[in-house]
């Protein structure tokens, strides 16, 4: 235990730290506003240098704060509760409660009774969920009974794919959550890496993997089948969170000077490739994926990148990427958000199924949220103090992504000592970890020497 002259002293400098880094944040958006209007493009969303650090900095220094001073009893009931906080945020998204109050003019704020009007919810009872998000700023109460959008539920006004990300993440992954102690307290579950011993299988009584439950058709009342709801939710989602998190993993790595193919392995309908397509037009591109999702990438890019169909600057391959890669000597063989997927076992298998494709100038790029912890990495540059290294608050996002996919698969997200462990065992090595402006970070691997 601290202390009390140390807590004193950690105060005061989490304050000034707190302080220096608002006005950081504060200079940059006085340099954005004076600068000239610049045309909206995927690349404009990525914040500057300073404004990204600086806001870690005030993110980490206020979360440190506020467990700081807080009575340690009173805290440790509310982190308990803040389960009840996300599913009132995802009440609100279902029921599109950010488009409504869009509809009302600044300051003018949305009546209870128009929100329960349009969301079919109890007024009484639709207050209570808004309240809960006015305290945590989501949304503002501008007068009584009326409420308002805030900067940050405006983000979610007319994107549809941002929405899906949540309740996705709602339906079936936080759904999942509540039988994650059942399977940690398991004798044996707790010992297994099966993507079929998971909270996910629990809650949903299914034997099924998680991506097996969602292709299952589902049986209509007619005797016909159909896709399940869910997979369109999901895939929408992938691309959601795919333009939220991937601007930064589109500038902070040297795209332009690549030469070659790009082979998004795992590519799903090839979105980020599509991003990267616009953004510096001279790449070529592989998308590997099933063939059922390959006839949806390919009228996706038919859409929205003709140009690069016409002239074969893209190809799509039906590949299993747990078996041999087809595609050799290629420039980059991108893995964004597949390892993560997986436990240590697969993830191993995935990357020795690439190792002999790899030429001399190949690289991997593993597009994942990269843990640090509070101890720090090598591979990382570490807050300033007092801030614990990785940032704290300003890592809780990962650190939950990481739970998210132990209670979804058995997979998880690694540090850059995880992936340099696999990589060597696969007759790889960590070249580079490229930091990100963003939630996403690239860990670039090369054919060991």
């Amino acid at each position: 235990m601290s202390s009390l002259e140390e807590r004193i002293d950690t105060l005061r400098a989490l304050v000034r730290t707190l302080t220096d880094a608002s006005e950081a944040v504060i200079a940059a958006w006085q340099r954005d506003a004076a600068a000239p209007p610049a045309p909206k493009s995927l690349a404009s969303s990525v914040p500057s240098h300073a404004l990204f650090d600086a806001r870690r900095t005030a993110i980490g220094a206020a979360g440190m704060l506020m467990v700081l001073v807080q009575d340690p009893r009173i805290r440790a009931m509310e982190l308990c509760a803040q389960y009840l906080e996300a599913r009132a945020w995802h009440i609100a998204v279902e029921k599109s409660v950010p488009d409504v109050l869009a509809e009302a003019g600044p300051g003018e704020g949305v009546a209870i009774q128009r929100l329960s009007e349009a969301t079919g919810i109890n007024e009484d009872k639709l207050i209570r969920v808004m309240r809960c998000l006015c305290s945590n700023h989501t949304f503002s109460e501008v007068r009584e009974g009326y409420f308002a959008n805030t900067h940050m539920s405006e983000a979610l006004v007319g994107n549809q794919e941002l929405a899906a990300w949540i309740i996705s993440m709602s339906r079936h992954q936080y759904a999942s959550s509540v039988k994650l102690p059942e399977v940690l307290y398991d004798p044996v579950k707790t010992h297994s890496n099966s993507d079929r011993d998971t909270a996910f299988n629990a809650y949903h009584q299914t034997n099924l993997s998680h991506w097996e439950w969602l292709e299952e058709p589902v049986v209509h009342p007619d005797g016909s089948k159909g896709p399940k709801p869910d997979l369109e939710i999901f895939s929408m989602a992938m691309r959601g969170g795919g333009k939220a998190a991937g601007p930064p993993l589109y500038v902070d790595y040297p795209w332009d000077s690549i030469k070659g193919l790009v082979v998004d392995v795992g590519g799903g309908v090839g979105g980020m490739c599509l991003d990267l397509g616009t953004l510096y037009p001279h790449l070529e591109f592989v998308i590997e994926d099933r063939a059922p999702v390959l006839e949806q990438a390919k009228e996706l890019w038919a859409k929205e990148l003709p140009g690069h169909v016409a002239s074969n600057r893209v190809s799509f391959v039906p590949h299993d990427f747990f078996t041999s890669q087809p595609v050799h000597g290629a420039a980059v063989y991108n893995l964004r958000y597949i390892l993560h997927d997986w436990d240590d076992a697969r993830a191993l298998a995935i990357l020795r199924a690439l190792r002999p494709a790899l030429g001399a100038d190949s690289r991997i790029l593993v597009c994942d949220q990269l843990l640090d912890t509070t101890r720090g990495s090598p591979h990382i540059a570490p807050a300033p103090p007092p801030l614990p290294a990785n940032y704290g608050c300003a890592l809780r996002m990962a650190h939950a992504r990481d739970l998210n996919m132990l209670a979804l698969s058995n997979g998880r997200e690694r540090t850059p000592a995880d992936v340099a462990r696999l990589a060597a065992r696969a007759g790889l090595r960590v070249a580079r970890v490229w930091p990100c402006r963003g939630l996403v970070w690239i860990t670039e691997l090369r054919v060991a020497e």
